[in-house]
């Protein structure tokens, strides 16, 4: 039972244990050669390119089971040019994985609220929506991400399918 979902900041006490969280062999396609140590990486270098990124360990009573990671930035890469989007602020959720370990029961789903709840105070700045890539083929993501409220915009890139959520509610 999960008394206590947390998301903390990643630092040297904890690195070593986030690089070492993983998921299951048939799960590796959905996460390409996104590893958490490379996701940590890529936000060291857009935080210091002025793009706002936000590493977070996921913690469940105090056990850490997993890692996320969004970003705050514009949506004006060229494919979304014809959407109602392009040229938008929005938070961008880079990682979301949940370890090996600690699946089914429940944690990705209440981290991935808490991180949506963090979004909606605008930390990084004002933005109109929140946005995600999934594996085509990832069920799973694809149903947690509908329920709340993310809407597939039928671009592809990469075997992932770009889905938004308008947080203005419009």
């Amino acid at each position: 039972m999960i008394k206590m979902m947390e998301l903390r900041k990643i630092a040297g006490d904890n690195i070593d244990e986030v690089i070492a969280l993983d998921v299951e062999e048939n799960q590796k396609e959905f996460i390409l050669e996104t590893t958490n140590l490379r996701c940590f990486a890529d936000a060291h270098m857009l935080n210091a390119d002025g793009i706002p990124a936000t590493p977070l360990a996921i913690y469940a009573n105090n056990t850490m089971v997993g890692f996320l990671m969004y970003i705050y930035d514009t949506l004006d890469h060229e494919s979304f040019e014809n959407e109602a989007f392009y040229g938008k602020k929005a938070y961008f959720i880079w990682h979301n994985m949940i370890d090996k370990n600690h699946q089914g029961k429940g944690f990705g789903k209440l981290a991935f609220e808490k991180m949506l709840i963090d979004i909606d105070t605008m930390p990084n700045g004002e933005a109109d929506y929140v946005a995600l890539f999934y594996h085509k083929s990832n069920v799973i993501a694809k149903t947690l991400y509908a329920s709340f409220g993310f809407v597939d915009t039928g671009i592809i890139q990469d075997n992932s399918i770009l889905a938004v959520k308008n947080l203005k509610g419009k």
